[in-house]
């Protein structure tokens, strides 16, 4: 079953996007290279510098006109005038601004434009775009207001608090805890009903063969995680030495209220809020849109992209077998577990490693260099093999293009 979004929201977002890219996309790009070349434009010719800090000046400002066009365009879609979408020209900040006016309007598409079936469907009343550009560029930007406030009214230093990782494992917290209440309310509002999702049905668990596919599943994944996780991290530090140097020294946490929150952050909150967004919504909404095969890979693409982590391909295959899970069950729960046990693991070895290093110097890439070097075969040995595994996986379990969304199979 296909159904076409005809909201009137598209074109607004669409060019909201559009004026972002021209924004951040030529910024972002340069940042990555000074990162590499610190004395990056200083090297250059002067006049061919002058040329690129103007064109990317001038990308920054031609930015605005869709930006601004499409904000106006936007909150007069919720129901307000148009003028409130000059806040657009505060960019990111004016837009998160925007994105906190509830909706007047119920009706954004026309009737005549829908299969009858299909006009009060809660997945045509998504729009993805504007979902994630809400959940990960709006609401970080309250966030980080309310922290630099915080940190303004009690005279600490912003980027102190932000580089705090103790800090940030109970923002961590409090941030997931708010946005599963507002996607709670979103998912009642556009009349999902999460009994559908297959959630709460730990009666699945039951089965002995359901639970052998979940430790399995974990015990393979973290097998290629282990292998080509630091196989790509040891090959990164060749190009990126000072990342991977900064990320093997990174602690999540420094003391034992970090641990906790960090813990409940990675084993509860990231498992929910992650399958529930990416497989439980986005998945679905883009596999009627496109079809199934699209829909796993775009947004197991997403799901990947969204992690920022320089290990895409590790958690693109993830977030595959996490949709062929759920196609295979039909139950959200299962790939929660199979997320939660992953996270797990990953957890307890991060605690070991807080409690044995905690007198550690501080380890230079070279010397990661020096001790990777000699498990370089067996990791590249294992990752081999449970790609294998995970390849066979997919291929007998690869849900088929007219098969039943798993939203679909669940009685209420």
């Amino acid at each position: 079953m296909t159904i076409k979004n005809t909201n009137s929201k598209n074109h607004s977002i669409n060019l909201i996007l559009c004026g972002l890219a021209f924004q951040f996309i030529p910024l972002l790009t340069l940042g990555l290279i000074s990162q590499k070349n610190e004395r990056f434009l200083a090297s250059l010719y002067p006049p061919l510098s002058l040329l690129i800090i103007l064109l990317i000046l001038g990308l920054l400002l031609y930015g605005y006109v869709p930006l601004v066009k499409g904000c106006r365009l936007y909150i007069h879609d919720k129901g307000y005038p148009s003028n409130w979408g000059w806040l657009g020209l505060l960019s990111i900040w004016g837009l998160s601004v925007l994105f906190l006016f509830p909706t007047k309007r119920n009706k954004l598409y026309s009737e005549e434009s829908l299969a009858k079936d299909s006009i009060n469907h809660p997945f045509n009343k998504l729009n993805i775009p504007e979902f994630l550009l809400f959940w990960f560029l709006g609401f970080p930007i309250y966030i980080l207001t309310i922290v630099g406030l915080f940190g303004l009214v009690n005279n600490r230093d912003f980027s102190e608090l932000i580089e705090n990782a103790d800090f940030n494992a109970v923002i961590g917290v409090i941030v997931s805890l708010f946005i599963g209440l507002f996607l709670f309310l979103e998912i009642r509002r556009v009349g999902f009903d999460l009994r559908k999702f297959g959630i709460f049905n730990l009666g699945i668990l039951k089965h002995q063969k359901n639970l052998k596919l979940i430790i399995f599943i974990v015990i393979i994944e973290y097998a290629f995680a282990w292998g080509f996780y630091s196989l790509n991290l040891y090959y990164i530090s060749f190009i990126f030495p000072d990342y991977v140097e900064k990320f093997i020294n990174e602690s999540c946490f420094t003391n034992v209220i970090g641990l906790i929150f960090c813990s409940f952050s990675a084993i509860v909150c990231a498992p929910l809020l992650e399958e529930l967004i990416c497989r439980g919504i986005i998945l679905q909404k883009w596999a009627m849109k496109w079809g199934i095969k699209a829909g796993i890979f775009t947004s197991s693409l997403l799901f990947a992209i969204f992690h920022l982590r320089f290990d895409i391909v590790g958690l693109f295959i993830a977030g595959t077998i996490f949709c062929v899970l759920y196609f295979k069950t039909g139950k959200l729960i299962v790939p929660i577990l199979c997320h939660s046990l992953y996270n797990t693991i990953v957890t307890i070895f991060r605690i070991r490693h807080y409690y044995s290093s905690s007198n550690v110097d501080f380890i230079s890439v070279n010397d990661y260099r020096a001790s990777m070097e000699p498990l370089l075969g067996q990791k590249a040995i294992v990752a081999a093999i449970s790609f294998a595994v995970i390849m066979v996986f997919l291929y007998r379990n690869f849900p088929k293009q007219d098969d039943i969304l798993p939203y679909y199979r669940n009685p209420k």
